[in-house]
Order: structure tokens, then C-alpha cells, then sequence
């Protein structure tokens, strides 16, 4: 049977009208009966079919022996069976006409090529009667808007499931579990939550595309592994923002694969980690490092939504806590507000003299009677133009509850303009009463600082995004295309380069003293020498490079050592004789290059250059080809930023010539990708020099097509 034209949608079969737990039981030490329990104990509105041919009833439910013996095609069936028996009840759930199925067990694709080869088999058997899986590897799904749980995670044996329009798909299911059991205690809820395992039919984009057209979602959460589909991925990523709906992702494996790559600093910093977060950071899918604080994001921006967070108003109980809150928003780049003197006017009638600023120390006031001052600061702080959240950090004091309420109930008020709020709660157990009034009233709390500073960090990076403009290719820029495939030598590189319009400087290849000399003469002093062989990577390390050679008699006898040094240090490379240069001069040197990423495509790097790479380790990656306002954002995020400007009597550094080399590199990125595949250029160091004087590449290297 084919496949129907039409495939049943997702917000079909994640709202079935029936559903067949295969292998159900009343037996709690197993999947089949944690399943079968859970699903009855929420209250899901359709028809239960428990499969069990060795009972009569289960939980007062009719059983049948199997799906074949159901009254009418369950749209979705659930399994935990041992390996060698999921494919013939597939096969058999398919041909009855099971619009959907969910496969808990392992040992698949998870496990080598034979049960990969299981796991397609069966795929292709759903297919052929236009079934859709979820798994193999998972733990199934909880959607509470639907009251519908297919997990087997104690995590579920919960009173009442908490509705909220957070959307959660993961590639864990252990960790969907810990973080649905986690989320709960913390008041928060979803409108679905899926684990998807290993992706083999439907996968992370079908959930994320479900997502964005459910109406009752508003923010999306994802725990990702890896991305099947990269391409699929950024569309989607702009049909979420597109909607509206911020799209939060922890990813795991932040260790470059391109780290292992010895060719170039390149291809170890570009790598699949940075790929991915470059594409995030074009399209505003948030990345951050802990799940749970990425669910206390989406509680938030749910609660508040569409609201942006750049400056804080910070209240606090504590001096020293406001101290050290203070420094850590500032590591962390978030601003204190700075309040206006109608501010500062209101919250003088109740502080003492110098605590009328941000932050507040609830400790500095004045003892003139007023009643329920954390009303009254948290009112006046709020209603400031300048603050775009409140950040409430308690410690431990004679009412934490009484007065969490109080700043609760000023922030509340129309005047304070209802915006956002964070809870600190740093004590333990004096705080219980305080987070459960919290909890009450939807408002997002988290524990520590910590907690606290990831999230505002990644609310700013989403209220902060700026739309790339469409990338344009420079005036009088051919496409580029190179001229031999392999390893380059730096030559052919830096003739790559001059290509694509990059400045490079003045060079010739030489193989003795005597062409040295003689083209020395042309060239001009003072002058750099370099070896040229393509079995030498760094050529500093194995002192491979001379530097500011003053005439003729300079020339020869630095040859003669390099010569004599290479020949302990790197006896088996391979020379091709010497590279003969211009010596330029810079205030600053970076480093430049662009790769081929297996997902995202051509990729382009800018970071700190010469020795300072592995150093500082101070980098930006952009997908290529790149526009001039995200290649100049790029520059002056970087933490060497500062000395592009002017300082101490120098000028600035020409910031226009390093945007101008990155949108070319980019284009010449692009071409790559388009004639040769895959590729890696890097540009080590990249000299600036002052505004107006432009850049030059010293030098290079490349590899063209696979290595």
C-alpha cells in the first residue's frame, strides 16, 4: 500500500482520538504498566485500548489480545517491546491503519549498523501505509493541553498536569523526564513536551514546525544532539521569529569536531559547536548552557511577552548581596538603570541619603513609618523609563514572604508599567512560603545568581538581535574561483586572496641566496623570510621564519640558519624553497579564514591574530557570504575591540578596511562552496593600521576541496 498524498498533520496525531498501549499491564515494574497508568490517571478523553492477550481487563478496561482485535484503527499506538519484536507489530499496527506510532525501545540505530538497519526497515514499513513514528530510543511524549501522556517517567505521577504554552522537544528522554519533574515543582508547565530518540522518521524540525503553528505555544524549548536537517532548520528558525515565538536551545557537544583538525586554527575554531551557534546568533535561536534555566526563560517570556531586557532595576534585602548582584550583572553585561530625578525624588522621601540609586537596599531606609515600603520602592523603581525589569534579590530576613509579597504586589501596579519581574530567593527553607506564593501567582523565580544571570544574559542576546541585511557582493568582484585543488602553499593563497580583492603584501619565491638577493633588489628592504612547504604548518615553531631583514649580507646569513634550524627540527619536510617578502607594518594583527561546515555551509572567522589566537581565543564566526553592518557588529563584539578606537594619541584603526576584508572573504567563501565543496582558508596575521591606511594579509594558507 503507498503512502496516502495527504499525511495525517502532526496536530493530528499528537491529539488522537483513540489510543492502543501495546504490551499494557498493571505491573508498575514495567514500561507497559507505568505507561497504561498514566495515561488513565490523566484523564485523556479518548478511547484506551490496552493490548494484553493474557488479560481480560486492566484498571476495569476492556483488553484485546491484539491491535487487530481493536474496535477501530487506534491513531496512535505506544510500545515498549523487546527489539526483535517491534517491526512485525509495526507491521501490523501500519496494515490496521495506525495513523502513528511511539517506539521506547533501544538498541537501534543507537547501537551500530545493524540495528541501524533495523531501525530503516522499519520505517520503511510504516511509510508504505503512511504511518509516522516518534523514536525509536524515546520516552514517548506528555501533552497537557490534550491531557494526553504517553511516558513512562515517574516524573508524571503528579495530582494535575500544569498547562502553560511552553513547548519542549528533546533528544533526551531521560532528560525530558528530570526536566518535566524539575519544571513541575517550580510551578512551570507546557503545551507539549516530546522526545523524539533518534529521530528516525519524525524528527526535531516536525516538532519545531508544529510548534510554531500550535496557538496554544508561544515559546519553543529545545534539548538538541544533533540536526538532521540544516537547511529546514534556519527556515524554520525565521518562521519562529517570524510569529513571534522566541526559540530557546541548549545544545550538547559544545567541543569542536574541527578541533581534531591540525591543518589550520581555522577549521578548530570554526567548528560544528561554533557553526551552529553562528546560525542561532543570525536568526535569534537563543543558546544557553543549562535546560533549566532555559525553561525559567521560556516561564518568564511567557508570562511577559514580547518584552525586551537590557537595564535591571536591583532591589535587594542585603548590601553585600546587592554588591556582589551588581558585579555579576556587570561580568555578565547587563546594565543597571539609571534612575531619573523623579525616580530618585520618590525613592529619597523613604531612603536614606546615597540610597536613592540603583541598586536599592531595602536595609537603607528611612524608619518614617511607611507601611509595606517594598510596595512603594517596588512601584517607583518599576514605573522608570530606563528600567526594563525588576530583579528582586532576597536573603534571609525576619518576613522573606511578607516582604517577596510586597515587591510582588508594587510591581503589579499599573504605574510600574507592568514589566517583567525575577525573583532571587537565596535562602533555604525561611524562603519555602515565599516561593510557593510565587509559584501561585505565575511568577518566575530561580534560586541562585547564578541561575539568575544566565537567563537575563540570553533574555538581552534575544532582545538585542538585529536582523542581518541581504549580503551584497563588493563592486567589481568576480566570482572567484582557484586555480589548483589541494593544499596551497601561502602564494597560491595570498593569489586566492588578491582574487577576491584582500590586500597582500609584495612576495617571491626563492630557492637560494642568490635569487634572494637578486630579488630582494626588487622587492626592497626591509624584508621577511619564510619557508615554504606544505609538511610545515606553524613555521615559527620550528623557526621557520626571519623577520626584518636589513640588506643583502642580513639576507644570506639568516637564510643559512633557518636553513641549518629546519633540518634538526622538521628533517622530513618537504621544502620548496623560500618565501621572500614586503615587511608590513600594523598597529594590530588578526586572524581571518573561512570554512566549509559539513551542516551550515561556508562559514567566515575573525578573531584575534598572530600569537595571540590560542591565546585569548577571541573569536567571531559568521555564515558566509556576510553582510557589512553583521561583519561590523562582529568586529567591535570582539574582546580586542577596544583597540581598534583611538587612545593615548593614536587614532583609531581603519574599521572600515577589516569589514570590507571579511564581506570579501565571505563572497570568496561562497564561491568555494559553490565550484569546489569543501575548503579552508585562514589569513594569520591580517596587519591594521590606522584609519584610512587600510589592512594586508602576510600570511596564508588554503586547502581546496578535501583534504
Amino acid at each position: 500500500m503507498n503512502a496516502p498524498l495527504f499525511p495525517t498533520p502532526l496536530k493530528t496525531l499528537l491529539n488522537p482520538r483513540s489510543v492502543a498501549v501495546i504490551g499494557a499491564s498493571e505491573d508498575q515494574s514495567k514500561f507497559g504498566g507505568r505507561l497504561y497508568k498514566t495515561l488513565l490517571q490523566h484523564r485523556y478523553a479518548g478511547a484506551v485500548y490496552p493490548i494484553n492477550p493474557g488479560r481480560d481487563t486492566l484498571f476495569g478496561l476492556k483488553t484485546f489480545p491484539n491491535v487487530d482485535a481493536t474496535p477501530e484503527a487506534p491513531d496512535m499506538v505506544i510500545m515498549a517491546l523487546p527489539r526483535d519484536k517491534v517491526k512485525a507489530e509495526i507491521a501490523a499496527c501500519a496494515a490496521r491503519g495506525a495513523k502513528a506510532g511511539i517506539i521506547i525501545t533501544s538498541k537501534f540505530s543507537d547501537a551500530g549498523p545493524e540495528g541501524l538497519a533495523l531501525e530503516q526497515d522499519i520505517v520503511a514499513t510504516a511509510a508504505e501505509y503512511g504511518m509516522r513514528l516518534i523514536g525509536p530510543n524515546c520516552l514517548g511524549l506528555i501533552s497537557p493541553v490534550n491531557k494526553l501522556v504517553l511516558c513512562s517517567s515517574p516524573a508524571l505521577n503528579v495530582e494535575q498536569l500544569i498547562e502553560a504554552p511552553i513547548g519542549f522537544i528533546s533528544q533526551s528522554g531521560a532528560l525530558m523526564g528530570t526536566l518535566f519533574d524539575r519544571a513541575h515543582g517550580m510551578g512551570i508547565g507546557f503545551s507539549h513536551c516530546v522526545s523524539v530518540g533518534n529521530q528516525a522518521d519524525l524528527e526535531l524540525n516536525d516538532f519545531v514546525e508544529f510548534l510554531i503553528e500550535d496557538e496554544r505555544t508561544e515559546v519553543i524549548c529545545s534539548y538538541v544532539e544533533g540536526i538532521k536537517s540544516p537547511e529546514r532548520f534556519v527556515a524554520l528558525a525565521r518562521r519562529a521569529r517570524a510569529a513571534g515565538k522566541p526559540w530557546l536551545m541548549v545544545k550538547a557537544g559544545a567541543t569542536d569536531d574541527g578541533s581534531r583538525a591540525a591543518y589550520s586554527h581555522t577549521a578548530s575554531m570554526a567548528g560544528d559547536y561554533a557553526a551552529l551557534k553562528a546560525i542561532c546568533e543570525r536568526e535569534n535561536v537563543v543558546m544557553m548552557d543549562d535546560p533549566l534555566n532555559m525553561l525559567s526563560l521560556a516561564r518568564a517570556m511567557v508570562r511577559y511577552p514580547n518584552r525586551r531586557v537590557r537595564d535591571v532595576a536591583l532591589i535587594t534585602t542585603s548590601g553585600g548581596g546587592g554588591a556582589i548582584t551588581a558585579d555579576q550583572l556587570s561580568h555578565a553585561g547587563i546594565g543597571l538603570a539609571r534612575f531619573n530625578a523623579a525616580t530618585q525624588t520618590g525613592l529619597a522621601e523613604h531612603y536614606a541619603e546615597g540610597q536613592a540609586a540603583n541598586p536599592i537596599d531595602i536595609g537603607g531606609r528611612k524608619h518614617d513609618g511607611t507601611a509595606e515600603l517594598g510596595v512603594v520602592t517596588a512601584e517607583i523603581a518599576l514605573s522608570d523609563p530606563a528600567v526594563d525589569l525588576g530583579l528582586m534579590v532576597l536573603t534571609t530576613a525576619p518576613d522573606v514572604p511578607g516582604l517577596t509579597r510586597q515587591l510582588a504586589d508594587g510591581a503589579e501596579r499599573p504605574s510600574a508599567g507592568h514589566k517583567p519581574t525575577l525573583y532571587v530567593m537565596l535562602p533555604g527553607r525561611v524562603a519555602a512560603p515565599a516561593r510557593a506564593m510565587l509559584i501561585e501567582r505565575g511568577l518566575p523565580y530561580v534560586d541562585t545568581l547564578a541561575e539568575a544571570m544566565d537567563m537575563l544574559k540570553a533574555w538581552k542576546s534575544w532582545s538585542n538581535h538585529q536582523a542581518a541585511d541581504t549580503p551584497v557582493r563588493p563592486a567589481g568582484m568576480a566570482v572567484t574561483r582557484a586555480a589548483a585543488q589541494g593544499a596551497l602553499g601561502e602564494g597560491p593563497s595570498k593569489a586566492l586572496l588578491a582574487q577576491a580583492g584582500i590586500a597582500v603584501n609584495l612576495e617571491r619565491l626563492v630557492r637560494s641566496a642568490d635569487e634572494a638577493v637578486a630579488a630582494a633588489a626588487d622587492i626592497g628592504y626591509p624584508l621577511v623570510l619564510k619557508v615554504a612547504s606544505p609538511d610545515i604548518a606553524h613555521k615559527s615553531d620550528v623557526g621557520g621564519v626571519a623577520l626584518n631583514i636589513a640588506d643583502a649580507d642580513d639576507l644570506r646569513a639568516r637564510l643559512a640558519r633557518m636553513q641549518a634550524r629546519l633540518a634538526q627540527a622538521a628533517p622530513q619536510a618537504r621544502i620548496d624553497g623560500y618565501s621572500l617578502q614586503a615587511q608590513e607594518s600594523g598597529e594590530l594583527e588578526l586572524i581571518v579564514g573561512a570554512r566549509r561546515d559539513a551542516q551550515f555551509g561556508p562559514q567566515v572567522v575573525v578573531g584575534a591574530g598572530g600569537v595571540l589566537v590560542e591565546l585569548l581565543k577571541d573569536i567571531a564566526v559568521l555564515p558566509a557570504p556576510v553582510d557589512a553592518k553583521s561583519a561590523r557588529r562582529a568586529v567591535l563584539a570582539l574582546k580586542i575591540a577596544p583597540l581598534l578606537g583611538a587612545y593615548r594619541g593614536r587614532a583609531a584603526l581603519d574599521v572600515d578596511a577589516i569589514v570590507d576584508t571579511i564581506v570579501r572573504l565571505g563572497w570568496l567563501a561562497h564561491d568555494l562552496d559553490q565550484a569546489s565543496g569543501d575548503f579552508e582558508i585562514e589569513v594569520n596575521p591580517l596587519k591594521v593600521r590606522l584609519q584610512g591606511q587600510g589592512v594586508v594579509a602576510v600570511d596564508a594558507r588554503a586547502r581546496i576541496g578535501q583534504a
